[in-house]
């Protein structure tokens, strides 16, 4: 049986989804490994609050912060 345009736009937008919630876990699970548990929450908690305060440009990202945060010794 095939699909109509409809569901097989609907199945490719899925897959997609779940490949990007995969590989966002795998991220996060490295980025928490790598500058651990404690870091990795102060980078999160700071993007979110510079995200809802409007104070963030569009690319700052928990990545860009740890390595800002290991740059300047924390």
């Amino acid at each position: 049986m095939t699909l109509s345009k409809h569901d097989q736009d609907f199945a490719d937008a899925m897959a997609l989804k779940l490949r990007l919630n995969r590989e966002a876990r795998l991220t996060e699970a490295r980025l928490r490994e790598e500058h651990g548990d404690f870091r990795y929450d102060i980078a999160a908690k700071c993007v979110s609050d510079h995200q809802k305060a409007g104070t963030a440009g569009p690319d700052l990202t928990v990545v860009d912060v740890l390595e800002m945060m290991e740059r300047d010794g924390f």
